[in-house]
């Protein structure tokens, strides 16, 4: 029978644990089969569907799937362990070099080339389908909430000081913008949830492994890849993730001291997206960053109500922080 050695950070509504039977160590993720089916059975499911079949497309870049079944009322799965890896996140955060940076950097983007190697035909239209379930759907599914509820009937969010709109009083701007510049007519093999994260390295191997991918998309797109790390490193999720938030009627502030090393992958990061995508690519992928903070406000719901007012006005503040960097009316 396998026993607990240590518990990981794991997904919102999951958990992540370093178990041990008699063969050695593996890592363990469970999720409950009856509470928040939506956001966690579903999800956690897609992830084990994804990473079968990824262990094989890309052998290396992810951890093979060792067993799953259930257990009394959760269900589980079991994938290699590495017990030299660290996260990225935790990785760029402690390293004060620019050189380690670089060497991550590149790997990383090697890596995720080999990732989205293969394409396939699309079409630009899927923007509507993505439109309508990770932004229309996740806002409605987050109703409930009187709280948030409430926090939406201020047209003006101060934002780390910071005046700006309330993303659902820009909401049609956010679309309109959105559905003009969006022109993708191919997808990829996408991770699907590439924040910092989400990805392990080991230097003393110099090799990448992603984790915990994500099947409910709506669009592969590399756009969207590129968009998750900004999540990380322009965005601080994993950072505000774990602070404290100061909320005041519609006065939101969490204070952040960003360390060498996030700052300076995130220049690198800011740098080759803009040469590597045209103009139009670029302003999709600030407008997914902003939806990736859109999208897990039902998950925030569900854990941690304060975080979900946080994220949403950093998703107010993202979007008005674009229109003023391109020109767009407010």
């Amino acid at each position: 029978m396998a026993k607990l050695i240590r518990k990981l950070k794991g997904g919102s509504l999951s958990s992540t644990n370093i178990m041990q039977d008699a063969e050695g160590l593996f890592v363990r993720k469970s999720v409950s089969l009856k509470e928040n089916r939506e956001y966690g059975f579903q999800r956690w499911y897609s992830q084990l569907k994804k990473l079968q079949r990824y262990s094989i497309l890309f052998p290396g870049l992810f951890p093979d799937v060792l067993n799953y079944g259930c257990d009394n009322k959760d269900a589980y799965f079991d994938i290699e362990f590495f017990p030299d890896a660290i996260t990225a996140h935790q990785y760029i955060k402690e390293c004060n070099s620019k050189k380690e940076v670089d060497v991550f950097f590149n790997l990383l983007i090697s890596s995720i080339n080999k990732l989205h190697k293969e394409k396939f035909s699309s079409c630009k239209d899927s923007i509507d389908i993505y439109i309508h379930e990770e932004i229309d759907k996740k806002l409605n599914d987050c109703n409930e909430e009187k709280d948030f509820v409430n926090f939406l009937k201020n047209k003006k969010i101060i934002f780390n000081g910071m005046e700006v709109n309330s993303f659902v009083d820009s909401v049609s701007s956010y679309k309109l913008m959105f559905k003009k510049h969006f022109n993708e007519t191919s997808e990829i093999f996408s991770h699907g949830n590439m924040t910092l994260e989400n990805i392990l390295y080991i230097p003393n191997s110099n090799r990448v492994i992603f984790i915990d991918p994500y099947e409910e998309n709506i669009i592969d797109s590399e756009l969207a890849e590129f968009s998750q790390l900004l999540q990380s490193s322009n965005s601080n999720y994993e950072f505000y993730n774990d602070m404290n938030v100061e909320i005041n009627q519609n006065n939101i502030s969490i204070q952040l001291d960003k360390p060498f090393g996030m700052n300076y992958f995130n220049k690198l990061l800011l740098s080759y997206i803009n040469i590597q995508f045209n103009r139009d690519q670029v302003i999709v992928i600030r407008l997914l960053e902003v939806s990736q903070f859109i999208r897990m406000l039902p998950f925030k719901m569900a854990v941690d109500k304060r975080k979900m007012l946080f994220f949403y006005g950093l998703a107010s503040f993202l979007f008005d922080s674009i229109k003023n960097e391109y020109k767009y009316e407010r």
